[in-house]
């Protein structure tokens, strides 16, 4: 991989910053009213991005094309026979997701830590958006570097993934724990409320939210004395829907939108739609259009599409289609999702509290948030379970073989209660196809449909537990060999998409 930022340049911009940052220090880290010519927040405004992507290319290349995987949407286009939900994926497309994160992230990252001299509430905000960014990253690849990358070069040696989840819980703890003592000495100020399209500056909201993403990043990787002591902080976590990470899509319009309703290049997943239909969830209203009449007649109302489908002609129209609008949020990180978390922590036997409570309070979350009524009788349902996928191709048809219900019951295997935590849990992340991903890999729920193609070359030889990782840039093999070639030994595996990571069900 190409260095993200060269030495050379580094060097010049590190005399110039200790020459110039040192006697404003105090200024940034101390005085938050003073002005400034040099505002490190002009910086951080660029870093959002890898949190949850708007720019349409980049939400295509990593969100929406890796986070098929997850289950909710199939791509509707076959890009001259190299896809995702294929498996044959370009190489130039499999580092996509981690070169926008490092090119992103780290361009600005070290900017701030020299004007700042690695201090205050700036240079904490910026950690924070580096350890979100880079969780996304070791999600999807493993081994990645971290705790080496220093002073801009990216060909450093690689952190095992999980050093890498420890550094970035670590990351998070601090962070937090500065920018809570920020609004403490300086309440109801928010320097950065020009450039935070999330929160708005409001540090106190980041700081629950860096503790929600260690209790995800603690159970990804069973780390139980992180999420109990994120869960216990006096900081708090993401619990209602008014604390939720809502990311604004600004003039440039939500990138799902633009994907699903003006290039017609992703359709609602048939997983996703045949969970829906079987459970008569009203979340599907808000997410999909009705099929075609001719289709609704023979195969309900909504009909999804499977991945890997060989695009037909005249098939297309006659399916259901997305709904996000121009100006929809993007959700990060919602309060059903800590809900979830803390159900499946209880089933663990991590924390006290009852798992169903929990995992109803998930439900009602996720409902108040879509506004859909009714969550009441939808808890109750004891009968209902997923259907299966039916359209005009036979080929397509796929019958689910999961019984997984709605209601709570008693007498129901830790096994079972597991399975719905993650099901309604995979409902209610919608439409984060990377965290659904994760969490299939982790626990192999929910059922979701297989590809119906498998062009992997025989990497991929189980189309049910699909890719389980995604392979390296082909840049760091060139670029960064000795390191590169390291990473695999943490890794354990090939550099392929058959290789899990070490959290994931084997």
């Amino acid at each position: 991989m190409n260095k993200i930022i060269k030495t050379t340049a580094l060097a010049a911009f590190t005399a110039i910053a200790v020459s110039s940052c040192t006697n404003k220090f105090e200024e940034y880290n101390t005085d938050p009213f003073a002005l400034r010519t040099e505002d490190p927040s002009v910086l951080i405004a660029t870093m959002f991005e890898p949190l949850m992507y708007v720019q349409q290319n980049s939400s295509q290349m990593v969100d929406q094309m890796i986070g098929t995987y997850g289950g909710y949407f199939a791509l509707n286009a076959r890009w001259n026979g190299q896809n995702f939900d294929t498996f044959n994926i370009s190489d130039n497309w499999a580092g996509s997701a981690y070169n926008r994160a490092f090119n992103t992230i780290y361009a600005n990252y070290f900017k701030i830590e020299h004007i700042t001299e690695g201090r205050g509430h700036y240079f904490a905000f910026a950690k924070l958006l580096k350890a979100v960014s880079m969780a996304r990253v070791v999600d999807i690849h493993g081994p990645i570097p971290y705790s080496q990358v220093q002073d801009g070069d990216m060909t450093v040696a690689y952190d095992s993934a999980e050093d890498v989840y420890l550094h970035i819980i670590d990351d998070l703890k601090s962070s937090a724990e500065v920018l809570t003592n920020f609004v403490t000495s300086a309440p109801g100020y928010r320097p950065l409320a020009g450039s935070d399209p999330i929160y708005g500056g409001d540090y106190s909201a980041w700081a629950k939210f860096a503790e929600s993403i260690i209790m995800r990043v603690a159970m990804r990787t069973e780390n139980k004395e992180a999420f109990v002591d994120a869960m216990n902080s006096p900081i708090g976590y993401i619990m209602s829907n008014s604390d939720n990470a809502l990311r604004d899509p600004k003039s440039m319009g939500n990138p799902y939108n633009i994907a699903g309703s003006i290039w017609n290049e992703l359709r609602p997943a048939s997983s996703l739609v045949s969970y829906m239909v079987g459970y008569n969830d009203g979340r599907a209203d808000k997410w999909f259009t009705p099929a075609a009449a001719a289709w609704q007649a023979q195969y309900g109302k909504y009909v999804g599409m499977r991945r890997g489908n060989e695009i037909l002609p005249g098939y297309d129209a006659n399916r259901s289609k997305l709904t996000f609008k121009h100006e929809d949020l993007l959700p990060v990180f919602v309060a059903a999702e800590s809900q979830f978390l803390l159900a499946e922590a209880a089933l663990k036997g991590w924390i006290s509290g009852d798992a169903k409570k929990f995992y109803e309070n998930g439900i009602k979350l996720s409902f108040e948030q879509w506004g859909v009524a009714s969550v009441d009788a939808y808890i109750a349902n004891k009968t209902s379970i997923p259907a299966g996928h039916k359209e005009a191709a036979a080929a397509q048809n796929y019958d689910r073989k999961t019984q997984v219900k709605i209601a709570w019951t008693a007498e129901s295997t830790i096994e079972k209660h597991l399975e719905q935590i993650i099901t309604q849990k995979w409902i209610a992340n919608y439409p984060l196809g990377l965290e659904a991903w994760a969490d299939f890999r982790r626990t192999g729920y929910p059922e979701l449909a297989p590809s119906v193609s498998n062009l992997s070359g025989g990497i991929i030889t189980n189309v049910v537990r699909g890719a389980r990782r995604v392979r390296y840039p082909y840049q760091e093999k060139d670029l960064n060999t000795e390191n590169y070639q390291e990473a695999l030994t943490l890794l354990g595996g090939a550099d392929n998409e058959a290789t899990d990571l070490f959290w994931a069900q084997k």
